[in-house]
């Protein structure tokens, strides 16, 4: 009787400490409040890098497209020039004009298509150097909060127009929910702009 009296009491005695343990880590976070998160898509769109980095874009935009334009007028004069008869069909002077033509209506194509490759190059390069800034001031804040781990979150698009990409999404999409963890972004935004003010 007193064994069973003795059991009871343990089992008591280790189930108060596992809710009072429960109830503790409820209050602290527990692992959670170990755990941060960062949204990578807030950061990129709201941080000051994104802002700068579009301005000094639409810079090199406009005179790309300035150039491609001055091109264009001259290929249209020199169509106009020729089709308006006042070179007569079969002399140097039309052949040197429509070889001119032809010359700068290819190098237009040239241009644009070299245009379009180096701006998709450039943007594509500045994304890989904002996010290694980004990982390397999650890594910071984490190491800074004593932190377990620090995750990528984000919303994927579901939206029909995405659906052939949907494959993919489910493939990359990893944290289902995240209730409870730290969020860093905010303080990601701040210091990269920080970065940002001072050249960095």
């Amino acid at each position: 009787m007193k064994t069973k009296m003795l059991v009871l009491v343990c089992l008591l005695g280790t189930w108060v400490l596992f809710l009072s343990y429960g109830y503790s880590s409820a209050q602290s976070g527990g692992a959670l409040s170990r755990i941060g998160t960062v949204n990578i898509e807030d950061v990129s769109k709201n941080c000051d890098a994104t802002k700068v980095y579009a301005e000094k874009a639409n810079a090199e935009f406009k005179k790309m497209t300035d150039e491609e334009d001055k091109l264009n007028l001259a290929i249209q004069a020199l169509q106009t020039e020729l089709d308006s008869g006042a070179l007569k069909v079969g002399t140097q002077d039309y052949f040197d004009r429509y070889r001119e033509l032809a010359q700068k209506k290819s190098q237009l194509g040239y241009l644009k298509d070299f245009n379009t490759s180096e701006m998709a190059l450039k943007n594509q390069l500045w994304k890989m150097d904002l996010y290694k800034k980004i990982l390397d001031i999650a890594n910071k804040i984490g190491k800074e909060k004593d932190l377990y781990l620090v995750l990528a979150v984000e919303e994927p698009d579901l939206s029909p127009q995405k659906a052939e990409e949907f494959p993919n999404i489910v493939r990359s999409h990893k944290i289902l929910y995240s209730g409870g963890c730290a969020d860093l972004t905010k303080e990601v935004i701040e210091k990269l702009n920080q970065e940002t003010q001072a050249g960095n």
